[in-house]
């Protein structure tokens, strides 16, 4: 588990499909374990972003990108 701490600790972590249920638990996980540079949740679906982004307020270093990895453009 120490490792996992360290390898996060001041790194700038993407997650796709960060509003999911893998995404959110994952974003806890970081938060609460280790000490990351920055979070970029990028998922497609707004209502959920703003959701999570309410309950994340406190973190300023999480940030939110809206988008779909299937959208070519």
């Amino acid at each position: 588990m120490t490792a996992i701490k360290n390898f996060f600790k001041n790194k700038n972590i993407l997650i796709t499909g960060g509003t999911g249920t893998f995404g959110k638990a994952m974003i806890n996980f970081l938060l609460k374990n280790s000490k990351p540079k920055s979070i970029v949740v990028y998922s497609r679906d707004e209502m959920k972003q703003w959701y999570l982004k309410e309950s994340l307020s406190e973190h300023k270093n999480v940030k939110f990108i809206l988008g779909d990895v299937r959208d070519k453009e």
